[in-house]
């Protein structure tokens, strides 16, 4: 349930997917793809390389990848984005940085989620899951 959290604490690495059913607060470093059913916290001293699929997404920390937040990304001042955003709402605050495209509106069901699925980049080409991004 989304009122769970599980946590990644400062010091800890994990490589590979992480499916959460419940929401996720990650002080350490991520490299891999994350799908979470809740809420997703990325703190200061955070790191995801991968892509990021969520419910909400609130982000200080660095994220190099796709983000799909489906309600509400919110970049704070110490937040560093490396991709494109697709999301219902955004709140962005002074200071926070971002190379890559933004969408927002409702998110269609097609470019919602990433394993085994696909994001529409804007040249229309579909950028598979398992591929880098540079």
């Amino acid at each position: 349930s989304p009122d769970r959290l599980n946590r990644l604490v400062s010091g800890t690495k994990l490589t590979g997917d992480l499916i959460a059913n419940s929401s996720l607060r990650i002080d350490g470093e991520i490299v891999g793809n994350i799908e979470c059913n809740g809420k997703l916290v990325l703190g200061q001293d955070g790191v995801i390389v991968g892509n990021v699929n969520a419910t909400e997404v609130e982000i200080d920390g660095n994220v190099e990848g796709q983000i799909n937040a489906e309600v509400l990304l919110t970049l704070h001042q110490t937040a560093s984005v490396k991709g494109d955003i697709q999301t219902g709402r955004i709140i962005i605050e002074d200071g926070a940085h971002i190379e890559g495209n933004i969408q927002t509106g409702e998110v269609s069901k097609t470019s919602k989620g990433f394993l085994g699925k696909s994001f529409s980049k804007p040249n229309g080409k579909k950028l598979e899951a398992t591929e880098v991004v540079n």
